[in-house]
């Protein structure tokens, strides 16, 4: 045990910038993972990409419809 943590120790000190370089961490898309899990499916990214589009368009429509109902609203209140 102690022969390969001295061994360690030896491989950092010849290459003193494995302790610099950044470590890429891969973002994990949860969405991906989550719709794959409830449907039982291995989504392509295509059709990964079009239901992210589709969510969204649906979502800028609801951002507006919603403030055009507050304008209305707030305009018939006395």
């Amino acid at each position: 045990m102690n022969t390969t943590l001295n061994e360690k120790h030896l491989k950092l000190l010849a290459d003193p910038h494995k302790l610099k370089c950044k470590k890429i961490y891969r973002h994990e898309d949860k969405l991906k993972n989550e719709l794959e899990y409830k449907f039982n499916y291995s989504l392509t990214n295509t059709l990964y990409q079009h239901i992210l589009d589709t969510i969204r368009t649906e979502l800028i429509i609801d951002s507006v419809i919603q403030d055009l109902t507050n304008q209305v609203i707030l305009d018939h209140n006395p």
